[in-house]
C-alpha cells in the first residue's frame, strides 16, 4: 500500500469516533492504541467519544514547530498565542481553558492543581514524541480534575533496537533559531536510553519579547517480558520577554511594539520532573502500573499593567504525584481500577503578600466496558475525589475542603465495517485553584464554589475506502463555572451560577487519488450564560463557528506538500461578560507546508500566515482598558536534521 493511503487510512482515526478492532487491523496495518482510553496502552480498547489520533508520520509531514502550532489546525481545537504562552481550548471555554482542557505528557497532567500557572507547551519536543492522542469532551471519571471540555495526551517514542543520533537545526523568521542533539539506544536484554539536548531561541514577533528555551531530558527503562520499568529526568530553563498588551491605538501604530509600562518585564522558569514508573503483568488478563512523580517549578517574574509598574515576585510549586492502576479483563469485561493521589506545596510572593497553598487531592475510580449484545459495547464509570486547601494570603490560614463524586455511561454501536456511533452522558468537575479563591491584589473574599458539569454527547462515523465523514454533537451544562469577570472597575474571580454548551462538529475526508488528498472540518459552538446577571450573554472568547481546509499532495514518497486554512468567527473580549465591549474580529490564515526526506537527511519548510493577515487571537479588557495580543505576521521555519544509525 502507497504510503500516501496508509496516512489516509490513519487520518480515519483523526477526525472523530473510536473504531472496532477489526476495522483497525482491516484498513490500517498498525493497529490503534488509544491510551488515554484506560490510561494503559492495551489494544482494542476504546471509549463512548469522539477522539482521534496524530501519528508520528503527521506530527513529521506537518513540519510543526510547536506542539500549539501542530493542534491549531486541527478539527475542534481553537489555540491562542499571546506571545508568552499558548492557550488549548475544546468546546468553548475561553480564558479558562488552561483549566478546562486537561494536557498530559505520557499519562501525567500538566496543568497545575493548586495555581493558574502556564502550560509549558512551547517546551515539548515534537521529534520525541510519537503520537498525540485527543479526546473530545469529559475524561471525568478517568482522569478527574479539570478535564472538562477535552483531553490531549502526548505519547513520547521509545528507542527501538539498535542506536540511532539525531542533530537537527532550525532556521526561522524574527531571528529564530533552534539547535537539537539526540541519541537513542536499545540493547537485546531489553534496556533502552534516550538522551536529548535542545536550546531554542528567538526575538519573536513584538519587541520586548526574546525567548530562549534550554532542555534536557535523560530517559532509561527496562523491558523485559510482561513488564517494564522506567526512570525519567528533564530539565528546563525557560526566559522571555513579556511585551504585554496593545491599546488600538497602539496596533494602528506599530503592531510589533511594546508599550513602555512593560519594559521591565519578564518571566524566568525552572522545572525540574523525576518520575519512576513501572507496568508489571500480573498474569495472562491482568496488569498492575504505577507512577510516582516529583516536580519542582520555580519562577521569577516582573508583571506589569498600563495603571501600576510590576514588582519582583516568586512562584514556588513542589509537587509530589503517585497513580496506581489495574487493568485487566473478567468474565468478558475490561475493567481499570485506579487511585490517584498528589500533594502540592505552593507559595506566590509579590509585593502585595504571599499567596500560598498546601493542597492534597486524592482519588479513586473505576471503569468497565463490555459487550452485551451485538453490535453493541457499553462503558461505564465512576470516580470520587477530596480536595483538602489550606490557603494563606496575609490572613489567616484558611481551609477550604470539598469532595465530589462523578459517574459516566456510553455506548457505542458498530452497525457495520462503514459506520460506527455512539451516546454518552458524564459527569465532570474542577477544583477551584488558590487564584480563583482568592486575589492579594483586590482583597476578594476568599471561597469559591467548585465547578461542576454534565455532558451529553451523540456522534457518528462513516467511511469508504475513498470517502469519510464524521459528526458529533453535544451539550454540556455547567454549574458554578469558574471565570474571571472583568466587566466592573477591576477583575474579580466568580462563579457563574449556570452556563451551557451547545455544539456540533462535522469533518470530511476525501482520497481523491494515490497522490492527492482533500478535507476539512467546520465547527458550531453557542456559549451562552443562562444564570445571573449576565444572562443570555456570550463566554467571552469563543468563536461561534471555526472552519479548517486542507490539500495535501505528494508527488512521491521523498516529498509531502500541504496547504492549511483556518478560519474563525468573531469573538468577545476577554473578561467582557457584559458583551459591551470592541470585538476580536473574525479572521482567516493560510499555511504552506513542504517535507523533503531521504535515508539520512530530512528538510522541512512551514510558512504561516501566507497572505500577511494582520490579526489579533486574543484580548482582555479591564475597567476603562482594552488590551490586544496582535498575532505574528507572515513567518518562515526551517528545519534540516541528519540521523545517524549506528
Amino acid at each position: 500500500m502507497h504510503k500516501l493511503y496508509q496516512m489516509k487510512y490513519l487520518r480515519i482515526r483523526i477526525l472523530l469516533l473510536t473504531c472496532l478492532p477489526g476495522l483497525a487491523h482491516a484498513v490500517i496495518d498498525i493497529p490503534e492504541v488509544l491510551v488515554s482510553a484506560s490510561r494503559s496502552d492495551q489494544p482494542g480498547i476504546t471509549i463512548p467519544a469522539a477522539h482521534y489520533v496524530l501519528d508520528r508520520e503527521q506530527i513529521v509531514q506537518s513540519a510543526a514547530r510547536t506542539l500549539g502550532e501542530l493542534l491549531d489546525q486541527q478539527p475542534g481545537i481553537h489555540t491562542r498565542d499571546n506571545g508568552t504562552s499558548v492557550a488549548i481550548d475544546m468546546r468553548g471555554f475561553g480564558s479558562t481553558a488552561g483549566s478546562n482542557v486537561v494536557i498530559l505528557l505520557n499519562g501525567r497532567k500538566l496543568n497545575p492543581a493548586t495555581d493558574m500557572g502556564q502550560l509549558p507547551l512551547n517546551t515539548i519536543d515534537l521529534d520525541q514524541v510519537q503520537q498525540v492522542e485527543v479526546i473530545f469532551g469529559s475524561a471525568g471519571t478517568l482522569y478527574g480534575n479539570q478535564a472538562v471540555g477535552g483531553l490531549i495526551n502526548v505519547v513520547t517514542q521509545r528507542p527501538v533496537m539498535g542506536q540511532e543520533t539525531q542533530a537537527r537545526i532550525g532556521l526561522g523568521s524574527y531571528q529564530s533559531r533552534e539547535l537539537l542533539l539526540q541519541h537513542a539506544l536499545r540493547r537485546p536484554d531489553g534496556l533502552g536510553v534516550n538522551l536529548s539536548l535542545r536550546q531554542q531561541r528567538s526575538d519573536n514577533y513584538r519587541a520586548h519579547n526574546d525567548t530562549d528555551i534550554r532542555q534536557f531530558s535523560a530517559e532509561v527503562d527496562w523491558v523485559r517480558p510482561g513488564s517494564r520499568s522506567v526512570f525519567n529526568l528533564r530539565h528546563m530553563d525557560e526566559f522571555i520577554q513579556t511585551p504585554g498588551a496593545l491599546l488600538a491605538s497602539d496596533l494602528a501604530t506599530d503592531r510589533r511594539q511594546a508599550a513602555a509600562a512593560y519594559a521591565n518585564d519578564f518571566q524566568d522558569t525552572r522545572s525540574t520532573t523525576l518520575t519512576l514508573a513501572t507496568e508489571q503483568a500480573l498474569n495472562a488478563t491482568q496488569k498492575l502500573a504505577a507512577e510516582l512523580t516529583y516536580q519542582d517549578h520555580a519562577r521569577e517574574f516582573v508583571l506589569s499593567s498600563r495603571n501600576w509598574p510590576g514588582s519582583p515576585t516568586t512562584q514556588d510549586r513542589k509537587t509530589w504525584s503517585l497513580t496506581t492502576r489495574l487493568t485487566g479483563q473478567s468474565a468478558q469485561v475490561d475493567y481499570t481500577l485506579g487511585l490517584d493521589w498528589q500533594q502540592t506545596d505552593y507559595l506566590l510572593v509579590s509585593g502585595f503578600g504571599p499567596q500560598g497553598n498546601d493542597q492534597r487531592i486524592i482519588a479513586g475510580y473505576a471503569q468497565a466496558q463490555f459487550a452485551p449484545a451485538e453490535p453493541v459495547t457499553a462503558t461505564f464509570g465512576l470516580r470520587h475525589a477530596a480536595v483538602d486547601n489550606r490557603i494563606n494570603n496575609n490572613r489567616s490560614p484558611v481551609r477550604l475542603d470539598d469532595a465530589i463524586t462523578v459517574g459516566s455511561a456510553g455506548l457505542e454501536f458498530a452497525w457495520s465495517d462503514q459506520l460506527n456511533t455512539f451516546l454518552r452522558a458524564d459527569q465532570n468537575y474542577r477544583f477551584a485553584k488558590v487564584d480563583e479563591h482568592t486575589n492579594v491584589i483586590f482583597n476578594q473574599p476568599v471561597g469559591l464554589q467548585n465547578q461542576r458539569s454534565l455532558s451529553y454527547e451523540a456522534g457518528l462515523r462513516f467511511t469508504t475506502p475513498v470517502y469519510r465523514l464524521q459528526a458529533q454533537a453535544y451539550r454540556l451544562n455547567l454549574k458554578n463555572e469558574i471565570s474571571l469577570d472583568s466587566s466592573g472597575d477591576y477583575p474579580v474571580n466568580i462563579n457563574l451560577p449556570r452556563n451551557r454548551r451547545l455544539g456540533a462538529l462535522i469533518s470530511a475526508d476525501w482520497a481523491v487519488d494515490a497522490q492527492w488528498d482533500l478535507g476539512g472540518s467546520w465547527e458550531v459552538i453557542d456559549s451562552e450564560i443562562t444564570a445571573g446577571p449576565h444572562q443570555g450573554n456570550r463566554v467571552p472568547l469563543v468563536p461561534r463557528q471555526r472552519g479548517t481546509l486542507y490539500l495535501q499532495y505528494e508527488p512521491t514518497e521523498a516529498w509531502h506538500l500541504r496547504t492549511e486554512l483556518e478560519r474563525v468567527n468573531d469573538q468577545v473580549l476577554g473578561g467582557d461578560f457584559n458583551n459591551s465591549r470592541t470585538r476580536l474580529p473574525a479572521y482567516t490564515v493560510l499555511n504552506l507546508v513542504a517535507n523533503h526526506e531521504t535515508d539520512q537527511w530530512r528538510f522541512s519548510a512551514r510558512i504561516n500566515n501566507l497572505l500577511n493577515e494582520k490579526y489579533v487571537e486574543t484580548g482582555a479588557g479591564s475597567g476603562t482598558l482594552e488590551g490586544f495580543y496582535p498575532a505574528p505576521e507572515r513567518s518562515l521555519w526551517f528545519t534540516a536534521s541528519y540521523f545517524f544509525t549506528h
